[in-house]
């Protein structure tokens, strides 16, 4: 039971931060609603590389602070379906740029949390 408050502790603040970045970010720029995700994405990425590490490294959180942090707050915060329908979306929009402007959102998020995640782990060492 212990497990599940620590999951669900921090999937609530994860949700909740996501929310408010994601409308942050909508009102600063308008022009790209989805960048909401995109910040969130790439911060998650960064934090879990600079909490985890790598499986090699004998540094560590303990199990309730892995599931607070990681599992609850981060698995709350990154936004991978929100990322999915958006993507969907923007693809989706009248005219011929569409396609490509999904793909660059997707493209986007995709290289810039792997590299986030990297310079997390970097960060640790």
């Amino acid at each position: 039971m212990d497990k599940l408050f620590f999951v669900a502790l921090g999937g609530s603040v994860g949700s909740v931060v996501r929310f408010l970045v994601s409308n942050a970010m909508k009102t600063a720029w308008p022009a790209y609603a989805s960048s909401g995700t995109l910040l969130v994405n790439v911060a998650g990425s960064l934090l879990i590389g600079f909490l985890l590490g790598t499986a090699s490294e004998s540094k560590g959180l303990s199990d309730s602070m892995r599931l607070l942090l990681v599992t609850g707050f981060l698995g709350g915060l990154t936004t991978f379906s929100s990322l999915a329908h958006e993507t969907v979306q923007l693809s989706m929009r009248e005219g011929d740029t569409s396609l490509t402007v999904g793909l660059s959102h997707l493209t986007a998020n995709v290289l810039l949390g792997l590299a986030a995640v990297w310079c997390g782990v970097w960060l640790r060492q």
